[in-house]
């Protein structure tokens, strides 16, 4: 086919010039921003790294009953951002919202929302749409907070317990995200979700709470490639073994009772197979998590916050101590006998 006559010669050299003036040095200077604030996260030292505006923004956290979810409402109020802050049983837990409540600002919302019932999630999404702050396109963040840490031997495990674990960690967190997900892509915001360094690390008799953090994560770094055409972040955020453990339990001493039902639940065969002395042995195990000290939240409360923060937030935090993070890089790599052989009671 004969050119054109009607087009310029130099019509595709102006085009390139334009995009190479225009358009490289935005992309490259993004592409640049997202390395440096990487970099500055895997240092500690996200600080000196850009902040979103918290005026006109606001954030739903669940799971306010537990520690690490109350902490970071009141993180984020002081920021300056308008917070609904959820409990999965406001009823229960009516003096901890009213402190919540008097401690925050005007702008700090208590909500019920049971991530179970479909009932309070449309609830909370239209209250939530009726209170956004003023010009705010939607939703700037959900933070999954929400937490029910099953624990005992894979072959214990009752039914209704497998059943409530999985709908609250992961059935309930994902449905909940697909009902808000439309709020926060009108405002390119980012889903946070609270995972568990156990997702990645096998480990007796918290094979359940290890399956639903798997499954959670597999989830959300689905759910972050399909949200990259809308400018919407997915963040992850790997917790250590006390968070996830004594610091999220709403109640510990739930902890021990559920143990000692999932053992009379057993039939008679299984119970003398297993012997008294094991089920003491593993009582013990579990009493860890209800009578250490109290976890110091600092370093998993900063994650979350930096992960609703950030301009550009790392798709991975893990708030672990050196000896957690180790443990999960020798799980990674190792032969899976000899990791067996070094971590395993």
């Amino acid at each position: 086919m004969p050119p054109n006559p009607n087009k310029p010669a130099n019509e595709d050299s102006q085009t390139w010039e334009l995009l190479e003036r225009c358009l490289l040095p935005v992309v490259f200077s993004h592409a640049i921003a997202i390395i440096v604030a990487t970099i500055l996260n895997t240092l500690g030292i996200s600080q000196i790294s850009s902040l979103v505006t918290a005026a006109g923004k606001a954030v739903l956290i669940t799971g306010c009953d537990s520690r690490v979810g109350n902490a970071l409402a009141k993180q984020l109020d002081d920021l300056g951002f308008t917070v609904f802050a959820a409990f999965s049983n406001k009823n229960d837990n009516n003096d901890v919202a009213l402190k919540l409540k008097e401690q925050g600002s005007g702008r700090l919302h208590t909500l019920q929302l049971d991530v179970t019932s479909e009932r309070d999630i449309h609830s909370t999404f239209l209250y939530i749409n009726e209170h956004l702050p003023d010009g705010a396109p939607g939703l700037w963040a959900l933070v999954n907070a929400e937490a029910w840490v099953a624990l005992g031997e894979c072959e214990w495990i009752p039914s209704t317990v497998l059943k409530r674990s999985v709908d609250v960690n992961f059935i309930g967190i994902t449905r909940l995200t697909q009902v808000f997900l439309p709020l926060v892509r009108r405002s390119k915001g980012r889903i946070v979700l609270a995972g568990s360094l156990f997702a990645r690390i096998p480990s007796p008799v918290r094979g359940i709470h290890c399956a639903v953090k798997a499954a959670v994560e597999a989830w959300g770094n689905c759910l972050r490639l399909e949200m990259r055409r809308w400018g919407v972040d997915v963040v992850i955020v790997e917790t250590g073994e006390y968070v996830s453990g004594n610091a999220w339990l709403k109640n510990n001493t739930s902890l021990l009772e559920q143990a000692r039902d999932m053992w009379t639940q057993l039939d008679p065969q299984t119970r003398r197979e297993y012997g008294q002395e094991l089920f003491q042995k593993e009582m013990i195990a579990l009493e860890k998590y209800t009578l250490g000290p109290e976890a110091d939240l600092t370093q998993t409360t900063r994650a979350l916050t930096d992960g609703v923060i950030r301009t550009f937030p790392l798709w991975k935090y893990m708030p672990v101590s050196r000896k957690e993070r180790i443990r999960a890089m020798l799980s990674d790599h190792l032969p899976k006998p000899i990791y067996d052989i070094l971590y395993t009671d």
